[in-house]
């Protein structure tokens, strides 16, 4: 019906659309018609439809199959870069790690020391109150 070459991506995938639907149509007058030229007739419109469909399809997917060919490359360059950047990444959150549970470490560690104060201060507290 039309040269495909002209076709964008979008517009290829609008026309499968249209061909499907058409075909679907065709089908559904085709049994609801009786007689053997309306049949072969209908046949002969669902066949051109199916074959416009099949011509549109296998281009779609040539132009799919030629964008995944030339990304490829820039995925497989870019795949070094992304395990250096998992490896650093690791070893930033064990690094954020170990200072938070040194830090965990050291504030535990105050309020222990300012809960062992708060007792003396309270004995002391208590100790006073008794001598007076």
């Amino acid at each position: 019906m039309t040269n495909g070459s002209t076709l964008s991506l979008p517009e290829i995938e609008d026309r499968i659309a249209i061909l499907r639907d058409n075909i679907r149509q065709l089908t559904e007058q085709a049994a609801a018609v009786s007689g053997a030229a309306d049949e072969a007739r209908a046949s002969d419109r669902i066949a051109a439809q199916q074959a416009e469909l099949d011509r549109l399809v296998a281009e779609r997917d040539e132009i799919m199959a030629r964008r995944a060919a030339a990304a490829k490359p820039a995925v497989a360059k870019a795949k070094p870069a992304a395990k250096k950047n998992a490896a650093s990444r690791k070893a930033k959150k064990k690094a954020v790690k170990k200072g938070a549970k040194k830090k965990a470490a050291s504030k535990k560690k105050a309020a222990k020391k300012k809960s062992a104060k708060n007792k003396v201060n309270k004995t002391k507290a208590r100790q006073k109150k008794r001598k007076r």
